[in-house]
């Protein structure tokens, strides 16, 4: 372990940033409410993945996870009381889905690094599209997730709209967005939103099991991974050819590729540096 892979922990406002070797772990800390999300936990955020994205990191993986009986109960409403009692009640403050949220998510999105949520209780709005950035997504079997925006007569945000139908088709997505469907983790799991569930007590040490398993793993190879599936969800299969031939090339002789093939024939299992 290098100096700048040493154990670390940060703590931000409502967040919280621990470093173990080549593994982040992101914990959304506000237990009191249900880690719902204000401006300054979403700006907290913002500043977590920032240090993750630092070179002198090195970071190859990143967990995120919620602090206490919540992973996250969306925004925050209560953080602008005196909008809600003049009857202004939203979602999110105009214009901060484009000034602030959205941006923190298209960082989320685009970690060059397998993401893993490690769901340990209710995941709504916000919360469910924090989760739903992530390429592997473990939940505690007591935990569920709702996106309630028609309840507040709203629109969606977080990508939702995007991303539900991608993940377990548009009947499935207009139920729990039109209907505001209250999701428990076993139907998550049959309607594939998420990868497992397990019982709350052992989440967060299977979490950080998948986590580390990914952080010890090829990641450069993973990251191509990541971009191709992407990218491949916006083009055709004539453009995937391409996008696949062009990552072959960039993964081809980097010190895991050649890791692996030197001990294939063997059954040997390689130990990858990420490089």
């Amino acid at each position: 372990m290098t100096a700048a892979q040493a154990n670390e922990t940060i703590d931000y406002p409502f967040v919280r940033l621990s470093f173990e070797g080549p593994l982040a772990i992101v914990t959304l800390n506000d237990p009191d409410r249900l880690n719902a999300m204000g401006d300054d936990m979403a700006q907290s955020l913002a500043a977590a993945l920032a240090e993750i994205a630092k070179p002198r990191r090195r970071c190859r993986a990143v967990l995120l996870t919620g602090e206490g009986r919540a992973f996250c109960a969306g925004y925050n409403l209560m953080v602008n009381r005196k909008a809600l009692a003049e009857g202004k009640a939203m979602i999110m403050p105009l214009g901060g889905a484009e000034t602030l949220y959205h941006p923190m998510l298209r960082r989320l999105h685009a970690l060059p690094v397998p993401l893993i949520a490690g769901v340990n209780g209710l995941a709504i709005g916000i919360g469910l599209g924090l989760a739903m950035a992530a390429d592997y997504v473990v939940m505690a079997d007591d935990a569920w997730v709702q996106t309630p925006f028609k309840n507040l007569a709203s629109a969606p945000d977080s990508g939702l709209t995007w991303l539900l139908p991608r993940a377990i088709g548009v009947p499935r997505a207009k139920r729990m967005l039109m209907n505001a469907e209250r999701v428990d983790a076993a139907t998550a799991r049959e309607w594939g939103l998420v990868a497992e569930t397990v019982e709350t007590a052992q989440l967060r040490a299977r979490a950080l099991e998948i986590a580390r398993g990914f952080a010890d793993d090829a990641t450069v190879a993973l990251g191509e991974i990541k971009t191709l599936i992407g990218e491949g969800l916006r083009q055709d299969i004539h453009s995937s050819f391409e996008g696949e031939a062009k990552a072959v090339g960039r993964t081809a002789r980097t010190k895991d590729n050649l890791a692996a093939v030197k001990v294939f024939a063997s059954g040997e299992k390689p130990v990858f540096t990420g490089e």
